[in-house]
């Protein structure tokens, strides 16, 4: 009889079929094995066919992407997809400098320089510029200021090969935590000599000659980089005796993540040559320490590889330009793709990328350009990549738990315990990021497991997007929630019995029946109006109507201000010239009022950013029909969760409504509120501009 159990892997299956072989050998047909010197040998035979089917497994797991654990082996397939990991990522801040420079012969330099390597301390870190940055010298004062620095947290390292062509040479960058980002690669025609050519780094052949100074970066054994040059065929091959000069970082990444007092140790020196003292240096911190992070891991090195070998390198799909931002674009955290054809209403020939920063900030416009610019080189000829912000959506939830008042707990240690589920429900669901849904009941169920003394939980749902209008300009602005609205009586839909005068107080009008409005937004001025603060609110049928509050009494100006479509929640305001938004108003003595009332004056100085101000921002608060799901608008929507309002009482409390009719607060929100915070990036939809 030959052994039939052949599958069998742990030690006591593969021992229990050697011992069932062996009892069908008439040798041993009544031989006690457990009591016997042979089980010695059994367990000896057992422990090796173990061990031998595990490393089997696990080398012939280690040949697979999908099943491979150790990262070298990782790596090492990744390598033949054309797929670099990305590698640790430097801390960087964002700091001015400010010199006091000395008069030689009665007159100031004219320029002062910072000398490259290391300027500051901080956190127990060393923190470095890596050129020479040269800045003018204010003539009158003798300032010098060095404004928006970037430093960058670690060691500057240079390193050489000589080239030794007899040889099998292998260029490793001889250090780990290197930010690859940051490596210079130089090439002399001996130790000798001192002119260099400049190679830079390629991962595409397609446009390279024999002559093409460039190089090729993927990782090797232990988390190192290794160099590779030209054949003389696709790039420029390397000589004999010729040296090549490594500079790059090694970094402590994330570990030096916000810091925020920094102390200056550089060098600074002006055109005449005379060298300034780090006690003269003012440093000042713009934004503290960011950006550091860890080398790319193995769970992300198994999904991105594939998914870069797929596009090989061209955008066709969206896809393609998703994984392409993220390679181009070292500070996107999350890149969604989607083609025009897909918005309402459709627009053909365009892919629209929306990137989220690791900052939380928009991209300013040039960087906007510049990534557009490096897209299109992948794009098919009649595809034109428009790279756009993140459509901000904001949910804002008013919760109210009833709880047990025998069992235990205080009101103010409820509170706490519900505002710490909502930060770990928000972090574990990752909401704010693209393709998110707000689901109620997963937060409902993460509120009334934050303490055992929560009985009912109920919340107030409403729903917060901004216009940004152009000060002095008509224009009609349109944002949609991309779901539907709630219908505030649906009964009085078409009957034409009801008294819905416009202002909302009784009447003759026989066509509509008045409803609350769902829709109301912030403060705001315009042209016509310049000294009084109108708002806007639905009528229940489609349209937008304006006004302004004297007393307890809305005064209507524009019963047809625009348009609401109810089953998709977009909302069109104008055409409407504005001229400022919640506090961001023109200053009195730039208006002439001719009716303290009615706000209707005029404007002397009509310059955005003269007499008038810019930056405007007007929000808009919705109740949306459904608000137990509630959808991104578009594939670029980020959903922000408003830090909640939060009411604890006792049980017989009776609860607020679930609907918020006559209790929507837009000019609370004049500017992005704050949001529930997220690890490990907080993103708040800040419109302010960054250094990074």
């Amino acid at each position: 009889m030959q052994p039939n159990n052949l599958t069998a892997l742990d030690f006591d299956d593969i021992k229990a079929s050697i011992k069932a072989y062996l009892r069908t050998r008439t040798e041993f047909t009544d031989y006690d094995f457990d009591g016997s010197t042979l089980s010695y040998l059994i367990d000896m035979l057992s422990f090796n066919t173990y061990y031998t089917a595990f490393n089997a497994n696990m080398a012939l797991n280690e040949v697979f992407l999908n099943s491979s654990t150790v990262r070298d082996n990782v790596v090492a397939i990744a390598k033949l997809l054309n797929y670099t990991p990305t590698s640790i990522a430097t801390s960087q801040a964002c700091v001015k400098l400010e010199v006091q420079t000395n008069q030689v012969n009665g007159a100031y330099p004219s320029t002062l320089t910072l000398q490259k390597g290391s300027v500051a301390t901080g956190g127990n870190y060393i923190w470095n510029v890596l050129n020479n940055v040269t800045t003018t010298v204010d003539n009158v004062t003798g300032i010098a200021t060095f404004d928006k620095m970037i430093i960058r947290e670690g060691n500057i390292i240079n390193y050489s090969y000589v080239v030794n062509t007899f040889a099998n040479q292998n260029y490793i960058i001889p250090a780990q935590n290197v930010d690859t980002s940051t490596l210079t690669v130089r090439v002399r025609a001996n130790e000798s000599s001192t002119a260099s050519d400049l190679y830079n780094k390629v991962d595409n052949i397609t446009a390279l000659d024999a002559t093409t100074r460039v190089y090729f970066l993927f990782e090797t054994e232990d988390m190192r980089y290794q160099l590779r040059f030209g054949d003389g065929v696709v790039g420029r091959s390397l000589n004999d005796g010729e040296v090549i000069d490594l500079e790059y970082m090694v970094t402590n990444g994330p570990a030096a993540n916000e810091i925020k007092n920094f102390s200056f140790i550089g060098k600074v020196t002006d055109n005449n040559g005379n060298s300034y003292a780090p006690a003269v240096v003012k440093i000042s911190v713009l934004e503290n320490s960011q950006q550091g992070q860890a080398a790319e891991s193995i769970e992300s090195v198994k999904y991105s590889a594939p998914r870069f070998f797929a596009s090989q390198n061209r955008a066709v799909t969206a896809q393609d330009y998703a994984i392409l931002t993220k390679k181009l674009y070292s500070n996107a955290s999350s890149v969604v793709a989607y083609g025009g054809d897909s918005l309402n209403p459709p627009v053909y020939g365009k892919v629209y990328v929306a990137i989220k920063t690791k900052t939380g900030t928009n991209l300013n416009v040039a960087t906007k350009r510049e990534v557009s610019s490096l897209l299109r080189k992948y794009a098919m000829a009649s595809i034109d990549p428009i790279v756009v912000d993140p459509d901000d959506m904001y949910i804002y939830n008013k919760i109210f738990a009833q709880y047990d008042t025998g069992c235990g707990s205080n009101s103010s240690s409820i509170k706490t315990d519900i505002a710490t589920a909502v930060g770990e429900w928000a972090s574990q669901t990752q909401i704010n990021n693209f393709n998110s849904t707000f689901r109620s009941n997963s937060l409902q169920k993460a509120i009334g497991l934050a303490n055992k003394c929560i009985s009912d939980v109920s919340l107030q749902t409403t729903l917060l997007k901004y216009i940004e209008p152009q000060s002095n300009q008509t224009n009609t602005y349109c944002v949609s929630i991309g779901s539907g609205l709630y219908n505030s009586s649906p009964s009085s839909d078409g009957d034409g019995s009801g008294d819905g005068d416009d202002d909302g107080s009784g009447g003759n009008d026989t066509t509509k029946c008045y409803k609350e409005p769902v829709i109301l937004s912030g403060k705001f001025r315009t042209y016509d109006r310049p000294g009084v603060d109108q708002q806007f609110e639905d009528d229940g049928y489609g349209l937008l109507r304006m006004f302004y509050n004297t007393g307890n009494k809305k005064v209507y100006t524009n019963n047809a201000a625009g348009t609401v479509n109810y089953e998709t929640g977009q909302v069109c305001f104008g055409p409407v010239n504005l001229i400022g938004t919640g506090t961001n108003i023109p200053p009195n003595s730039n208006l002439v009022i001719t009716d303290s009332i009615t706000g209707i004056g005029t404007i002397i100085d009509e310059t955005p950013g003269g007499g008038l101000p810019t930056d405007l921002l007007l929000p808009i608060n919705f109740i949306p029909s459904n608000n137990a799901t509630i959808p991104a608008t578009t594939p670029g929507t980020i959903i922000n969760i408003v830090t909640p309002d939060i009411t604890v009482a006792p049980i017989g409390t009776t609860p607020p409504p679930t609907i918020p009719l006559n209790s929507l607060t837009p000019e609370e929100f004049d500017q992005p509120p704050a949001t529930v915070e997220i690890t490990p990036i907080d993103n708040s939809g800040s419109l302010t501009n960054s250094c990074f």
